[in-house]
C-alpha cells in the first residue's frame, strides 16, 4: 500500500511525483527471497552489501519501502527507496542517502508536515503539494 505525492511549483508551474509506501515489487521480504528473485531492485552498493550480508548471516529480513527525504540544507525532496536489514528485529543494515546538489545527508520527512521545499527547476520555496493529484495503490 502506498501513496504518490504531486508537487508543484507556484512560480514556474514545475510538477513532480514522490512515491511513499510499498508496492511496485518494494516490499518487506525476506533476504534470501529477494535475492533468489534474480531482480536488482535496488541501487547497485545496496545490492552488494545485502549479498554480502546473505553469506555472513542467515535468516535476514529485508524491509524495503519507498520513502520521501529532503536535504536540510537546500530544502530540495527527493523519493528513494530505503532499505533497512534486520537480524531477529535487529538492524544491522540501513540505506542513507545524500543530496545531489550539496552531498549533505538527506532526512526522512513527514509528508502531511511539510510546509514548503525548494522547486528542483527554479530553485524557489514555491514548491507545494497539489492535493487533487495524489494516488493511492495497493
Amino acid at each position: 500500500m502506498g501513496h504518490a505525492y504531486t508537487y508543484r511549483c507556484d512560480h514556474c508551474s514545475f510538477e513532480a511525483r514522490f512515491n511513499e509506501g510499498h508496492g511496485f515489487l518494494i516490499r518487506p521480504q525476506s533476504l534470501d527471497s529477494y535475492l533468489n528473485a534474480g531482480e536488482k531492485l535496488f541501487h547497485y552498493k545496496t545490492h552488494r552489501a545485502l549479498k554480502k550480508l546473505a553469506q555472513e548471516q542467515k535468516e535476514l529480513f529485508v524491509d524495503a519501502a519507498f520513502r520521501i527525504y529532503k536535504c536540510p540544507h537546500c530544502n530540495l525532496l527527493f523519493d528513494k527507496v530505503d532499505v533497512t536489514v534486520f537480524d531477529n528485529g535487529t538492524p544491522v543494515h540501513k540505506s542513507e542517502f545524500r543530496c545531489s546538489s550539496c552531498r549533505s545527508r538527506l532526512k526522512r520527512t513527514n509528508i502531511h508536515r511539510l510546509k514548503y521545499a525548494v522547486c528542483p527547476a527554479c530553485k524557489k520555496k514555491t514548491f507545494h503539494i497539489d492535493p487533487r493529484k495524489m494516488i493511492l495503490w495497493d
